[in-house]
């Protein structure tokens, strides 16, 4: 009973005005946090979709959760198709090499051999590689191209292809092309699969690409984050192989990632820095302006730490209010980011005709429609913008705006304790 003066007055300071600029200063306050909230999450959001993406893609396609070199990569994978925890466990083989259709220039492209049944095996590889064209058919040696290398090599599905695969032995005799035939074309949405990767199935075309018999194991989990625990498995039942986890194959794209994710946050995570300043400023030119209310709170019995708690909690609610508008507003952006997209889109191209047809009208000829996009599939390969929130990154970016600003309001506090009411008044 005797502390609820302290809310009592806090909020009141919180809704009186200031005596040179009334409302202004908490006013730009709470706009600067929730400016410094709604960004955040808006772009970690879109950060997140790109980097989750990037990551699903390298691993269910790419890479696998686990490598496993064997002496024998058949009978490897059947023994470990039988552990706790993994989902699937496919015999493969690659290798680099050049294709040549259409066009007379040969692109280079990484050839993978796989089991004709990869997309029985492994369900959400499957659900990752879209067929677009064809069928994913490798049993009568054909090729499964990704769509953006088809396109180049002027490829379509029925038409053949020359691959000449590079084992990486020396030999003083050039390898010879083996023609597959095109039966299928996926699209993945990544553009490194997509412009550089073909699958062929473990039959003539591996045998003739140098491909069989297969020479490792990749290894799908049901978590990928037990890796290491299901490689310490690996290693005790096939004593003779090797195992590379996702985190040592990836290294460095998953730690340039990350240092791209935290130097993004640690840039705009300045502007709580720069709002905590200003608060810092307004709640310090506020115990200054306050001085004879301060005293006479003293005068009546009131201790420096209750009367620093007041300002503590004007800041408070400053950051609770900046933090809950930028919440609101970075989770509406976020969730909507491409109909934001879509709608500056419609607004930039509509000024755009505006002004063909100012022109038009006073030299004549006819206005064109505006074509601006902001990520158009000429620069991006993108069919939309990804956003992925994760509650905890948005818990704690609201817990970070409102502690900046309680702790400014902390240090602003702290000229209460040097204010005497006898000399302030003695005067008055």
């Amino acid at each position: 009973m005797k502390a609820r003066w302290v809310f009592f007055v806090s909020a009141r300071y919180l809704r009186t005005k200031r005596r040179e600029k009334g409302h202004t200063a908490g006013l730009l306050s709470v706009v600067g946090i929730a400016a410094g909230v709604m960004t955040l999450i808006a772009v970690l959001a879109v950060m997140n979709g790109f980097q989750l993406g990037t990551i699903e893609d390298i691993l269910e396609i790419g890479s696998f959760h686990l490598q496993v070199d064997a002496p024998d990569a058949r009978a490897g994978a059947a023994v470990l198709e039988g552990l706790p925890g993994v989902r699937a466990a496919i015999p493969y083989a690659e290798t680099h090499g050049l294709a040549y259709g259409h066009f007379p220039d040969p692109l280079a492209m990484l050839i993978r051999a796989v089991p004709s049944d990869l997309f029985d095996a492994d369900q959400r590889l499957a659900v990752r590689m879209e067929i677009v064209s064809g069928r994913w058919d490798l049993d009568d040696g054909g090729i499964v191209l990704g769509l953006e290398l088809a396109r180049r090599l002027g490829a379509r599905v029925g038409d053949t292809i020359d691959v000449v695969g590079f084992s990486g032995a020396f030999s003083a005799v050039a390898p010879a092309a083996t023609t597959l035939p095109v039966t299928g074309v996926f699209r993945s949405g990544f553009l490194e699969y997509d412009g550089g990767w073909g699958f062929v199935g473990p039959g003539a075309a591996a045998d003739a690409l140098g491909l069989s018999p297969p020479a490792r194991v990749g290894v799908k989990l049901e978590d990928r984050f037990r890796d290491r625990a299901v490689a310490r498995r690996v290693e005790t039942l096939l004593p003779e192989s090797s195992v590379e986890t996702w985190r040592e194959y990836n290294r460095a794209i998953f730690g340039a990632l990350r240092l791209e994710k935290t130097m993004m946050m640690l840039l705009i995570g300045l502007i709580f820095i720069v709002v905590a300043v200003n608060i810092y400023q307004s709640l310090r030119r506020s115990v200054v302006e306050r001085t004879e209310e301060i005293a006479v709170l003293k005068a009546l019995g009131s201790t420096p730490l209750r009367l620093q708690t007041v300002f503590v909690l004007e800041g408070l609610w400053i950051g609770l209010l900046g933090g809950g508008v930028g919440l609101v507003l970075g989770l509406a952006v976020a969730r909507n980011i491409n109909a934001l997209f879509a709608a500056a889109e419609v607004v930039v191209n509509a000024l755009a005709f505006a002004g063909e047809w100012l022109v038009a009208l006073i030299g004549g000829g006819r206005p064109a429609p505006g074509s601006f996009s902001i990520f158009s599939p000429a620069y991006f390969y993108l069919e939309e913008v990804p956003a992925v929130l994760v509650p905890v990154e948005v818990a704690a970016i609201v817990g970070f705006a409102v502690l900046s600003s309680t702790v400014a309001a902390y240090a602003a506090s702290r000229r209460v304790s040097l204010i005497s009411p006898a000399g302030i008044l003695r005067y008055e």
